[in-house]
């Protein structure tokens, strides 16, 4: 247990209280119909992340906060206060100053608490702001849409990505108060799953292994103390911690305890958290504060203003009710906390004990080295030898000739959109989105069939495209059910869309000797795409480059020139056995055929079932992911079993000339379908997504050999299948 020093006395006059209470509430029933009453309308208690526009739209409108009432001639001022100030020229703020004490007064008869140098308090009141009116902008540079909230910026970088949004930012003033101090061991915060990452350990050379929902620790870099590479170890803590991580370190207060340092934190998703940055007092030890936040999309750290008196930004212990409304979120009863390793408290910074890494430890602060202003001293990190791409793949879109008769409109034409409605808004938030285009395109003029030789609708790729996808693999033991022809018929439909990387079919042998390469965010990721088989049908003599087969000799040449002219490789080999749950012989000697090589990721289909994942690491210098086999994207297939597929997130960095998979995971899928209605209520399913009720509608239960579809059995075989890897949400 921490023990709380209070830095002034807190007697209190009861009586004088409970008069200015009494006079604020009869303030408020009067200014109820009062035409400059600050807005009614309460803040909400969902965040932009939670509304129609996701933060990944850049739009400037993405965060919905509540406005205060417009401006008059006339200021709404709290009644706490108003009576002192009324009649003076007295204002909260000093244009001219540049740090949040020199910038914003104090109310009327309230004094800031006292503070020594090293102090959170201290560190604060000392931190630059950005010029009186500056606006607030988000991580694109982009000007924040509502500017009615806050009244003063914080001069602090945030960098050019969507990282540092609301707990974000409470934790880089955390860790940046700690850096200024020298107190480098306690700079470390848990991830939202419960790992502990401490940025000694960043800094002498470690980084995260990201399995599923594991993390590790591994020693890739070499010692290095700089506040770039410290700038980089918090990118990655925000990346994996929030609300949730950070109210899991922290302990209720009650207000009459408030210290800069604190928070009001709502944690969960949604959740939100806003720092309590600065603290005065009057004579009687009634406390008031100020309020300072980050926002998704990340956007600058700034200070609140209080709605119930926009010209006042402090907030009263004598006015305090709960729900507690800020501009941006209204904070309920037990949400204001104390961070657990913070000694915000103590009298001297060089008692910094209490730490969650040792409990009997003691963190001497070397005081040369105090930054109060902090933003003086550190240099803005733009970025720009850090890049990363999101990476999405589903497995085999097997159109079965249901699944071709599920998009047949009234007017006779095809529309396949519903398919992969559901999940679409995964798909484009990825990077680079890919699927595995089992059947080939031959188009209508061929005619539609099913197993065993297919021919699918173009308008099957129609919604492929419409649902986010950019990159197609061809390269199937089905690419040739219909010969040449539809081959060429699918070539002439992809023409249609240039910006679709097509792999495994090639219009020439130029086209087979080129290595395709997609470039995003700074990144080249080769891509290569190769079939076991064409179930007995053969390639034209006179095109025998149509469809890249598992050649050694070929593949060994294609991924010595990809490994010289990209970042990064990936080999997605159509392989393996049919209905197998495990990786078989020969695919695990292509595993090691292409670990050998140098390969960076393997993605593998065909089995129309779900099969591991695992690492390959043999070389200390060399790391390889497998997905085995991502099952069944969609199909009609009969079997329980083979409803079940895998949709897999890789994160791909690329940092100082070195590119490598930071994070990766699993999502298991279901395919659902129906008898009765035309288009049989298709549907792909998270797996947490789906429900019991669901199941048991399914209709691989009317006509499967194996038994019914069977909600248990089917969450069981993906735990069995994936072990480790098995997605367990973190939040």
């Amino acid at each position: 247990m921490k023990t709380v020093i209070p830095n002034v006395s807190r007697n209190k006059n009861v009586f004088y209280k409970i008069i200015l209470v009494t006079i604020f509430m009869a303030f408020l029933l009067y200014g109820c119909s009062n035409k400059n009453h600050p807005s009614e309308s309460s803040p909400s208690t969902v965040p932009a992340e939670d509304n129609s526009l996701s933060a990944t739209t850049n739009k400037e409108d993405a965060d919905s906060e509540v406005e205060p009432s417009q401006k008059s001639d006339e200021r709404v001022i709290n009644p706490i206060v108003d009576e002192v100030i009324s009649d003076s020229d007295f204002s909260f703020i000093n244009s001219s100053g540049n740090t949040l004490q020199s910038r914003i007064n104090t109310p009327p008869g309230y004094e800031r608490i006292s503070s020594q140098e090293g102090e959170f308090t201290s560190f604060m009141r000392n931190l630059k702001l950005k010029e009186n009116g500056s606006k607030v902008l988000l991580y694109d540079g982009k000007i924040k849409q509502n500017q009615n909230n806050h009244i003063a910026v914080f001069d602090l970088d945030i960098g050019n990505r969507d990282l540092q949004q609301c707990a974000d930012s409470v934790m880089r003033v955390y860790a940046e108060y700690y850096w200024s101090l020298g107190a480098y061991d306690k700079i470390a915060f848990h991830l939202t799953n419960g790992f502990f990452m401490e940025y000694s350990k960043w800094r002498d050379g470690y980084r995260i292994i990201v399995e599923g929902n594991d993390v590790r620790w591994s020693k890739t870099k070499t010692y290095d103390d700089s506040y770039e590479t410290f700038r980089k170890y918090l990118d990655m803590v925000f990346s994996y911690a929030g609300t949730l991580s950070l109210s899991q370190e922290s302990t209720p207060i009650t207000i009459d305890e408030i210290l800069p340092g604190d928070m009001f934190l709502q944690g969960g998703s949604p959740g939100h958290c806003v720092l309590i940055v600065d603290v005065a007092e009057d004579m009687d030890g009634n406390r008031s504060f100020l309020l300072a936040q980050g926002y998704m999309p990340a956007q600058d750290f700034h200070i609140l203003i209080n709605p119930l008196h926009p010209e006042d930004p402090w907030y009263y212990e004598l006015e305090l009710t709960y729900p507690l409304q800020t501009p941006s979120w209204t904070f309920e009863e037990d949400t204001l906390v104390r961070w657990s390793d913070f000694p915000l408290a103590q009298a001297s910074a060089t008692s910094g004990s209490n730490s969650r890494r040792d409990k009997d430890a003691s963190y001497p602060v070397d005081m040369d080295r105090v930054i109060p202003v902090m933003s003086d001293k550190v240099k803005t990190i733009a970025d720009t030898d850090v890049n990363k791409v999101t990476l999405l793949a589903v497995g085999d879109n097997l159109i079965h000739i249901e699944v071709v008769q599920s998009g047949k409109q009234e007017d006779g034409s095809y529309r396949y959109d519903h398919l992969y409605d559901r999940i679409k808004e995964d798909i484009e938030a990825a990077d680079i989105a890919v699927i595995n285009q089992e059947t080939i395109l031959g188009g209508a003029e061929l005619g539609y069939s099913g197993y065993p030789n297919f021919n699918s609708p173009t308008q099957i790729g129609d919604a492929i495209v419409n649902a986010g996808f950019d990159v197609v693999l061809h390269a199937t033991n089905h690419t040739m059910d219909k010969g040449k022809k539809a081959v060429m018929n699918t070539f002439s439909f992809w023409d249609k869309y240039p910006f679709i990387k097509v792999l495994g079919i090639n219009k020439s042998q130029k086209d087979q000797e080129t290595i395709p390469i997609v470039e995003k965010n700074g990144i080249k990721i080769a891509m290569l795409n190769y079939t076991f088989s064409l179930n007995g049908h053969k390639l034209p003599k006179d095109m025998p480059w149509l469809v890249n087969m598992l050649d050694k000799a070929q593949m060994s040449a294609d991924i010595k020139k990809a490994k010289e002219l990209a970042d990064f490789v990936i080999v997605f080999p159509h392989w393996g056995s049919e209905y197998v749950y495990e990786a078989t012989k020969s695919q695990k000697d292509l595993t090691d055929f292409y670990y050998q090589l140098g390969v960076d990721l393997v993605i593998g289909a065909h089995p129309h079932v779900l099969q591991p994942v695992e690492w390959i690491e043999t070389d200390e210098n060399h790391r390889m992911l497998v997905y085995y086999s991502l099952g069944n994207f969609l199909s009609y297939q009969k079997e329980a079993p083979r409803m079940l597929g895998g949709m897999a997130n890789i994160t791909i960095i690329k940092e100082d000339n070195e590119t490598y998979i930071s994070d990766a995971g699993i999502i298991p899928i279901v395919t659902h379908y129906e008898h009765g209605p035309a288009d049989y209520n298709y549907d792909v399913f998270k797996l947490t997504d789906y429900t019991v009720e669901q199941a048991s509608l399914h209709g691989v239960s009317d006509i499967a050999r194996q038994g019914a579809f069977i909600y248990e059995e089917t969450y069981t075989l993906a735990e069995k299948v994936l072990g480790s890897w098995f997605p367990i949400p973190l939040e």
